[in-house]
């Protein structure tokens, strides 16, 4: 196609022209969206919502139901230590309320009447996730728990959170508390802008200095505390983050990974249990960070190639397959000599191989029979009066049980009399 055509078709407006723009801007549609030397098809999870954000340029690489409203869980604590540090100095000393020591599990075991730092509560706060802590820091900083949880709302809005809404501290089950993966990820995107709330998320352990409240140097205790978020001593790069679980919320889980100067933040909620949600948080970012060419992408799952049959076997009942048939023994085959002369009743005894039921043979041949053929084989049958009968030649047989074995010379003349099994 010559730039004249193209130049004339879009002077004219040409209906010719615009048919096959448009076929051309379709089939070029898949190629543009395939972003990044590792682009891979977009990973299945099993969360019912979870983003995936660059928090540099705020991009969504992946999601999944973002703006469905969920309750957060313990992930509340990302903006309640935001909320903290914008109100309290690190370095203040709070005391615990009747209220705050009484606070659901999960605890750090604060006590009515001691005292701690704001700072030290925060450790509590993000890695033991303690709820007691929780509440010592909203009274301290708020007031009250009400008064505490209206200064989140405001944080929450000036962040740009507008599906969310808090009525605590803790995120302890509440039917107006909710927020949604894509609000949950810009307030863990502001939260690691604080230096201190960076520091402390990627912790994995600390020793809290829990005082008696009586004096600054009377008793005191220390409390320790461990981190949960497992991508911090498995995944290269994490940066921390913060983990969150009801019966209600499921598993909850929002943190930041650093790998090669690409950062990346994964937002789940409602992930059916602590496996999948650790599985759901590395399947997007190894997604991720594939668009960026710094991971493999997910192995490509292919369907298997049929197999070519040409015909199948009859299917055999279980019930057949388990039964072992006994062997099935053919009546013997009874080969006459040729002779010249009629064949006189006799009596003989035949015996057969091993392993075979030895028979008393009884012969009647008429004389009008006087010659039969080497190759013709008498092969038994029953008549109306029950017994054998092969052209004209009447055969009984009665079976008896053996207990020695002859060997039977092929060939039986009538001359010669039966003898009697050799020992």
């Amino acid at each position: 196609m010559s730039l004249q055509f193209f130049f004339d078709g879009l002077r004219n407006g040409r209906p010719q022209f615009w048919m096959l723009i448009t076929i051309l801007t379709l089939g070029a549609a898949p190629v543009l969206g395939q972003e990044g030397p590792g682009f891979s098809a977009q990973p299945g999870i099993a969360a019912l919502s979870a983003v995936l954000m660059n928090p540099a340029t705020g991009e969504i690489l992946f999601a999944k139901e973002p703006h469905l409203r969920l309750p957060p869980a313990s992930t509340t604590k990302v903006l309640t230590a935001l909320v903290v540090l914008d109100h309290l100095d690190p370095n203040t000393r709070l005391s615990v309320s009747p209220q705050a020591a009484s606070a659901s599990p999960s605890r750090i075991g604060l006590r009515v009447g001691e005292a701690a730092a704001t700072q030290d509560l925060l450790y509590g706060l993000l890695l033991k996730s303690g709820n007691d802590a929780a509440e010592t820091l909203a009274e301290g900083a708020g007031g009250s728990v009400y008064g505490f949880s209206e200064l989140m709302n405001a944080k929450a809005r000036q962040i740009g959170a507008h599906d969310s809404h808090f009525m605590n501290p803790h995120g302890l089950p509440n039917d107006e508390h909710y927020s949604t993966a894509y609000d949950l990820a810009l307030i863990f995107r502001q939260a690691m802008s604080y230096p201190m709330f960076a520091d402390i998320v990627r912790t994995r352990s600390a020793a809290l200095r829990i005082e008696s409240g009586y004096g600054a140097y009377d008793d005191w205790r220390m409390v320790p505390v461990l981190n949960h978020n497992r991508l911090l001593a498995s995944y290269e790069g994490a940066r921390g983050g913060k983990t969150g679980f009801t019966l209600k919320a499921r598993r909850c889980f929002v943190g930041e990974v650093d790998r090669g100067g690409v950062r990346l933040i994964v937002a789940i909620l409602n992930s059916p249990n602590s496996g999948t949600l650790w599985q759901d948080a590395r399947t997007l970012l190894d997604y991720g960070f594939a668009r960026y060419g710094l991971a493999p992408p997910p192995p490509v799952q292919f369907e298997p190639l049929p197999i070519l049959v040409r015909r199948a076997p009859a299917a055999v009942p279980a019930v057949a397959r388990s039964v072992v048939k006994p062997p099935v023994i053919k009546p013997p085959v009874i080969k006459l000599a040729a002779s010249t002369k009629p064949i006189a009743p006799a009596r003989a005894k035949t015996v057969i191989g091993k392993n075979a039921i030895a028979q008393k043979t009884v012969v009647t041949a008429k004389p009008a029979v006087s010659r039969i053929s080497k190759s013709h084989v008498v092969a038994p049958t029953k008549s109306a009066s029950g017994k054998a009968v092969a052209g004209k030649i009447a055969v009984k047989v009665e079976k008896r049980e053996v207990t020695k074995v002859a060997r039977v010379d092929p060939v039986v003349k009538p001359s010669q009399r039966a003898t009697k099994p050799r020992s």
